[in-house]
């Protein structure tokens, strides 16, 4: 197959080679330019039209974008390519996926009958070993949905189910009855739990407790409902002005039970900060109904947000002290949060990154640069216990079935292996788990991974992975695609995907940019590419792609860069300031005019706020101004070749943001024989396709960057 495909790379530079005087026929839409200003500072809204983009006239021409970057993809190289990668991730292996083991000793997953093409749920006995059907979707109403999202009830008599099809942006919600094996209550309209909160069941297995969305077109204003199994009329249980409470309408009340045996019922008021308020009542209350919510503590305590756990009238959380994430404690009877007790607290580049609470024991991992993941079991009384993974990690995630069961699962993933995943024993052995196995791939055992540490524009030393084959030769003619995202404080953490590994073991380079504004060194880190000093994040970038060039690791005129969502920030402000480095743009719903979130009333612009500002404060308003792709467009700059794949449907970046970008490049370069195209998927929302959108991505960077310059 590789031989394959490197005939069909020759091909493709080829056609590249002769076609440079390609030139592109783009449909033309008035631009429409509006002059913005606050503070007696101005810009001009480029395309301000095509914020309308729900009108006839602005959704034909998202219409006619797509139509021509279908045509750029309708050849047989393309083809043949996307049918090498589709064999690569469809590649026999067990198909379960979103396994959940429940507390009653019961495994649930999803699992793909590829000849039917959708996913049915299925339950095992974890004793007996037997295997059964629950539901299969086609049963539901036009047989068009699937289970978007489920949760089993910890006895395991039910199971809540989220369905969802392509067109719908809402969910409905099942009650299943796995002894009966039929629905029982009429579907709950207006969620979405995959995308906020999730569904959690009561203690006895008699409710579920979920995000409930009143508006029919948006997600603002939501409260936590519950719904008793038998019955068909939620109630509210935590709701804005009730029992003095007051949730913000772009919060999020997120509901958290942890097992039948949880002494307190939380709930969390998310928003886009790191930190939220918690409430909690008891467990007798809540049993009686009584809703008489209390606060935990506040956004003020620098809780982070993933959600404690509780077992035994004993509170376990991450919080952040003086830049370093601590594991601690507090005594629920008693909750002190100015001097809980400490269990583990994070130094400089080696930082708290999870934890899981189980019966005897208590877990957590530590990630140094946000790349290299150890996993240590805590010892009262004495020194934690590194424990030996099985294999090299870069990430490590935990899954288990209570915390009053001895139950751990570890699923461990890097750069140059898919995820697998391990049963921890009682004698500290792992046992590998085959249920849910992706597939190995003995073709890419040359790569290899390494970091780097490259000097910034200030002398700050910023993490670069690169994956290579081990005989990568510096100095080469190889292609590169780098990618960053720094924002939220997430790090971008390693991650195995099968198309990648082949690009790199034809000879080429990925690279992923540890930029300031993500986690990878602490909080801290963040701090550096947030708000007044996002700069930071593209200038980090730039500093790793000048690496790359210097030190021979690609060719001067083949390195492409790859952004996703946030990162769009980072990547379209580089390639503002230095586009002769890159020969490729691409981005993956990328956010690129984040000045003008606030004023699309349909989109919660409460994440674009908290983490980049606001227009309604005047230094906030010039560092929008400052790290916007679409307001710093520039005709003087000759732009890469660019591929932007979005989602029409995005609740979170509104599809003009992309749409100005591009509309803009093809303005200035109407004649320059280089692609600038806009990928529309009408019906998809904030996510990227693994195998079409990759596909796309990898075929339109190998074919432009080996075009001629």
């Amino acid at each position: 197959m590789r031989s394959l495909l490197i005939v069909v790379l020759i091909y493709v530079v080829f056609l590249s080679c002769t076609e440079k005087q390609i030139s592109y026929t783009y449909p033309q839409i008035e631009n429409e330019i509006k002059e913005e200003s606050h503070f007696d500072i101005t810009y001009f809204n480029h395309f301000s039209n095509l914020e309308r983009f729900k009108e006839k006239k602005i959704l034909n021409w998202f219409k006619d974008q797509d139509s021509i970057t279908e045509k750029y993809f309708s050849n047989k190289d393309f083809d043949v390519l996307y049918k090498h990668y589709d064999s690569l991730e469809n590649r026999d292996s067990d198909l379960a996926r979103k396994v959940q083991r429940g507390e009653s000793d019961q495994t649930f997953y999803l699992w793909k009958d590829i000849s039917l093409e959708r996913k049915i749920l299925y339950i095992r006995n974890d004793v007996t070993n037997e295997i059964k059907i629950l539901y299969d979707p086609i049963s539901y109403k036009d047989g068009q949905y699937e289970i978007e999202y489920y949760k089993p009830s910890y006895d395991g008599r039910y199971v809540a189910m989220a369905m969802g099809k392509p067109e719908n942006f809402f969910n409905d919600i099942l009650i299943f009855d796995c002894v009966s094996k039929k629905i029982i209550n009429e579907p709950i309209l207006n969620t979405k739990p995959k995308k906020a909160g999730g569904i959690k069941w009561s203690p006895d297995s008699k409710g579920i407790l979920y995000i409930a969305f009143p508006n029919k077109d948006n997600d603002r204003n939501s409260y936590t409902a519950m719904l008793k199994v038998g019955e068909n009329t939620p109630k509210p249980i935590f709701k804005d002005g009730m029992n003095g409470i007051s949730i913000f309408e772009e919060d999020y009340p997120v509901p958290v039970v942890r097992s039948k045996e949880s002494n307190y019922i939380f709930i969390y008021k998310g928003n886009a900060s790191d930190f939220w308020d918690s409430y909690y009542i008891s467990r007798e209350d809540f049993d009686k109904g009584l809703y008489d919510w209390k606060q935990f503590y506040s956004a003020k305590d620098s809780i982070y947000h993933d959600w404690g756990t509780e077992k035994d009238y004993k509170y376990y959380f991450k919080r952040v002290k003086n830049n370093n994430i601590e594991l601690c404690l507090v005594d629920m009877k008693f909750p002190d949060f100015q001097s809980p007790k400490i269990l583990f607290s994070g130094k400089a580049e080696s930082q708290l990154s999870s934890f899981e609470v189980i019966k005897n024991n208590i877990y957590y991992t530590v990630t140094t640069n946000g790349i290299e993941t150890s996993l240590y079991e805590h010892v009262e009384d004495g020194e934690d216990k590194k424990i030996d993974l099985p294999i090299s990690c870069g990430k490590l995630s935990f899954d288990y079935r209570s915390p009053y069961k001895d139950d751990l699962w570890v699923n461990i993933s890097g750069w140059t292996s898919n995820p697998k995943e391990y049963y921890l024993k009682d004698n500290g052995e792992f046992e590998f788990v085959r249920l849910a196995m992706w597939p190995d791939y003995p073709e890419f055992q040359n790569i290899v991974s390494e970091v780097v540490e490259v000097e910034s524009h200030d002398g700050i030393k910023v993490p670069m992975s690169i994956v290579r084959r081990k005989d990568h030769e510096l100095n080469s003619n190889s292609m590169g695609i780098i990618t960053a995202y720094g924002a939220y404080g997430m790090s971008e953490t390693p991650w195995f995907h099968s198309p990648i590994a082949d690009f790199v073991n034809q000879g080429n380079i990925y690279v992923s940019a540890h930029v300031r504004g993500g986690g990878e060194k602490g909080p801290s880190w963040h701090q550096a590419g947030f708000k007044s000093t996002k700069e930071n994040s593209w200038k980090d970038l730039i500093a790793c792609s000048e690496y790359l060039i210097e030190k021979g690791y690609v060719h001067s005129k083949k390195l492409g860069l790859n952004v996703n969502s946030a990162g769009g920030i980072a990547g379209g402000m580089a390639v503002n300031e230095r586009p002769d480095l890159f020969g490729v743009f691409t981005g993956f719903v990328p956010k690129l005019n984040p000045i003008r979130i606030e004023a699309l009333d349909e989109y919660d612009d409460s994440d674009n706020i908290f983490e980049y500002g606001t227009v309604k404060e005047e230094q906030s308003y010039k560092n929008l101004l400052k790290m916007d792709p679409v307001v710093n467009l520039s005709k003087e700059n000759k732009y890469p070749s660019t591929l932007l794949i979005i989602g029409f449907r995005d609740y979170l970046i509104p599809p003009s943001g992309p749409g100005k970008y591009v509309a803009s490049l093809q303005s200035f370069n109407p004649d320059n024989g280089k692609p600038y195209l806009l990928d529309v998927k009408f019906d998809a929302e904030h996510e990227t396709d693994w195998l079409n959108d990759y596909a796309k991505m990898l075929y339109f960077t190998m074919n432009e960057l080996e075009r001629k310059n």
